[in-house]
């Protein structure tokens, strides 16, 4: 079954700008492959050399997920050839490492004029951005600053990123009520999330849809017919080629 869209061929001219439609519409697939965010990721970068941005999590949910074995960056390093995770939060790095008994967790502002040596001496196939986007206040400045200092070091990029029209915001709608992470400044859409990471040099190659908690046999068989109802959106680009 296919990703959502792996053809970009149709909205390209209006992702980079050269085209304009206050009222565009995008069809995507009708029927499309939706599975759980880790078990997609696990399978992306297995075997892979993988750079993970923000791989700590929140520090108070860290030890719960690594004892339910639901932490992202313990099953990428389980999987992968080679795991070096990054993290702007030094205390969620002492605590994912004290917890994990992993080593392979630095603490850093990938967008500071300071490089990381840790980044640089390596050569990675993915660089991971794990729901990492909607709690950064400017994204393509980010992105870019990501790609200017480190794009070297990485070919492919993988970015997960909340999807605006999952099922429980529609649900919410109707009650008048918004469930949300108070860090999160952002919602995306697939366009939305494939314009950003563009805007800030990324090729789109494909957008996957997923959801963040395993889906039961009735949500399985909705999801496969309305994808755009999975609770994230999974945007895997390169780097743009002038």
């Amino acid at each position: 079954m296919p990703p959502l869209i792996d053809d970009f061929t149709q909205i390209m001219p209006y992702l980079n700008g050269r085209a304009f439609d206050e009222n565009l519409v995008i069809d995507y697939a009708s029927e499309a492959d939706v599975g759980h965010r880790s078990d997609i990721l696990v399978d992306l970068c297995r075997g892979k050399r993988v750079l993970h941005v923000g791989c700590c999590d929140h520090v108070p949910l860290i030890a719960e997920k690594i004892a339910k074995n639901e932490w992202l960056h313990g099953l990428i390093t389980r999987c992968s050839e080679s795991t070096i995770g990054v993290d702007i939060d030094p205390v969620a790095v002492i605590e994912a490492s004290r917890t994990s008994g992993l080593d392979n967790m630095f603490a850093g502002d990938l967008t500071s004029g300071d490089s990381i040596a840790e980044v640089t001496e390596s050569s990675f196939d993915i660089a991971l951005l794990g729901e990492v986007l909607e709690h950064i206040a400017n994204p393509v400045s980010f992105l870019t600053r990501l790609r200017e200092k480190y794009g070297h070091c990485f070919s492919q990029i993988i970015i997960t990123v909340p999807n605006a029209f999952r099922g429980g915001n529609i649900h919410g709608v109707f009650k008048n009520t918004e469930t949300i992470n108070s860090d999160h400044r952002f919602f995306f859409t697939p366009y939305t999330i494939a314009k950003v990471a563009l805007d800030a040099g990324f090729q789109p190659e494909e957008i996957r849809m997923a959801t963040f908690t395993r889906a039961g046999r009735a949500k399985s068989a909705l999801l496969k017919r309305k994808p755009l109802l999975a609770e994230d959106i999974i945007y895997i680009g390169r780097h743009r080629s002038e």
